[in-house]
């Protein structure tokens, strides 16, 4: 009977020895999970100060894996994902996309002050852009209006209020100013041919060197779709007669013409250039198609991109 008592207490010696230990290596490792969550934490947020985003997201990462279910890092590592993707958009000009981010981490419940506080900066900084970048383009439509109405001089003094602003050399405006950059070389190329802003008739030359023995080699195939244009030779003249598409040699003359004055190549060029700039794949319309949108945009008081971006898309 004794024995059975001694080995009880032995028994219960142990188990108590057992759990002590369990008990000190489950707190030991506690306070190693706690230590090392915690370097992370600091570590991320120390990142943040820095704006070393890609630091402060493996770190916030690093203290999740420690404590899977910590609201406070998931909160923080959320909110720096959504400010670097922000600040990556706005590197691309992407300014909706970067201003539905900011707006993101503004708007985090408990978020990083830090954080909070730079959105609210950056959104502020955002708006101004975007009035900018818009002052921008409606000063381009006005030039490209301008242009199209073949009064280039005009259309550079235009063009002027960009170039002479210091602002707009910055990144966020490069889209925009490159495509003014364009349209003032444009300009400047029909000013040169034609010495007072008038483009040089390029057919001109072609016309008056070319003999007119008869009427019959320049026959209109249907007066309601076409007209007689000098200085084709027999074979160009059968081939505009079969064509069944539209193009200078099929149509009105008033279809050409811009003001009185025949539409340049030049026109064209920087049309499909603004066609491209607008989303709008300038390859999907004839050079006929173009003139016609240019002429139909004058006509309706509005710029050429105004006009393919309702009509065209």
């Amino acid at each position: 009977m004794e024995g059975i008592r001694l080995k009880k207490w032995v028994w219960t010696i142990i188990a108590v020895v057992v759990i002590a230990v369990a008990g000190g290596y489950a707190y030991a490792n506690h306070r190693m999970t706690q230590q090392t969550y915690t370097a992370a934490m600091t570590a991320a947020k120390n990142a943040v100060q820095d704006k070393n985003y890609s630091v402060a997201e493996a770190a916030f990462q690093e203290a999740l894996r420690h404590k899977s279910n910590d609201a406070t890092a998931q909160r923080y590592l959320t909110q720096t994902q959504d400010f670097a993707s922000a600040e990556s958009a706005m590197g691309d000009s992407d300014f909706d996309s970067a201003k539905s981010d900011y707006t993101k981490v503004k708007t985090t419940a408990d978020g990083y002050s830090i954080l909070t506080q730079r959105a609210t900066k950056a959104l502020k900084q955002l708006k101004t852009i975007q009035l900018k970048e818009d002052m921008y383009q409606q000063i381009y439509d006005q030039a490209m209006t301008e242009y199209n109405g073949q009064s280039y001089t005009q259309s550079n003094a235009t063009l002027d209020r960009i170039f002479k602003d210091s602002d707009a050399k910055q990144s966020y405006y490069t889209d925009i100013y490159n495509q003014a950059v364009d349209l003032r070389s444009a300009n400047n190329k029909a000013i040169k041919g034609g010495g007072d802003g008038t483009p040089a008739d390029d057919s001109s030359s072609s016309t008056s060197a070319t003999t007119t023995s008869s009427s019959s080699d320049t026959t209109t195939s249907d007066s309601s779709t076409s007209s007689t244009v000098a200085g084709l030779t027999d074979s160009e003249s059968a081939a505009a007669k079969n064509y069944k598409g539209s193009n200078e040699y099929t149509v009105p003359k008033s279809r050409t013409q811009l003001n009185g004055k025949t539409i340049t190549a030049a026109q064209i060029t920087a049309a499909r250039k603004t066609l491209k700039a607008a989303g709008i794949q300038p390859g999907s319309f004839s050079d006929q198609d173009i003139r016609d949108g240019l002429i139909a945009a004058q006509k309706a008081g509005t710029s050429f991109k105004t006009y393919a971006e309702k009509n065209y898309k």
